[in-house]
């Protein structure tokens, strides 16, 4: 009961979590597979904590490049505009035209930006999060909708745990995503633009990078090594 009143706050169906647990090879398989991406993703998580909540600038994380001394949000920002930069054609950073592009401003006055305007697509780079630092409680909208989430991961196996993980993070995604595209529509330049949220280095590569850039890495291995090169070199 516990599980399922928390759940709710959530407003997720968990009636997949029990038939999630793996009673077979193939689920077996699969959630080994599954379990090796998610070890990928939280040697991501570090960086993905310095990005803002709602791309307002006041939430920047101030982060100057060693090497063109400009100025992000992220180390993951940094990582992501040297990669654009490297493999799309003709890509340069403007600051507020193809670099932190403004789109409003807050009940506060901040401005709102996208991150970039890659060949007339608005693309941000946010990795979900699901834990909470001294700034904020992750992507969820307040501390009691947290431990809602917390609750019912204290409550589950390993491998339920694993699952609801991932619709969680699937949640906050698309939450994300119909936030920012609700900012965009009101915007008399933007409303009609295409938005593209990558929540991985991975998604980057495929939604962006395979779309946009020439010459790029064959494969997502070999991009993800370069992308952990970038990271590796680059100071916190």
């Amino acid at each position: 009961m516990k599980i399922h009143t928390a759940a709710n706050a959530l407003d997720l169906d968990l009636q997949q979590i029990d038939s999630s647990s793996p009673d077979s090879e193939h689920s077996r398989h699969k959630q080994r597979r599954k379990r090796g991406q998610r070890e990928a993703d939280r040697s991501h998580e570090r960086d993905a904590y310095e990005l803002r909540d709602i791309n307002s600038t006041e939430d920047c994380v101030d982060y100057i490049s060693p090497a063109t001394g400009v100025k992000f949000c992220s180390r993951s920002e940094a990582i992501c505009a040297e990669l654009l930069r490297r493999y799309v054609p003709h890509f340069h950073l403007q600051e507020g035209l193809t670099f932190q592009v403004p789109i409003g401003r807050d009940q506060r006055g901040n401005v709102l930006a996208v991150d970039f305007l890659v060949d007339g697509v608005l693309f941000e780079y946010h990795p979900v999060r699901l834990f909470k630092n001294r700034r904020r409680f992750g992507d969820f909208l307040s501390k009691q909708e947290y431990r809602a989430y917390a609750d019912v991961c204290h409550s589950l196996s390993r491998d339920q745990r694993e699952f609801f993980q991932d619709s969680v993070r699937a949640r906050l995604a698309k939450n994300y995503f119909t936030k920012r595209r609700a900012l965009l529509d009101q915007h008399p330049t933007y409303r009609r633009m295409e938005l593209i949220v990558a929540t991985s280095p991975e998604e980057f590569y495929v939604l962006v990078l395979k779309r946009f850039g020439k010459n790029v890495p064959r494969t997502v291995e070999r991009f993800m090594a370069i992308f952990d090169e970038l990271r590796v070199s680059l100071p916190e």
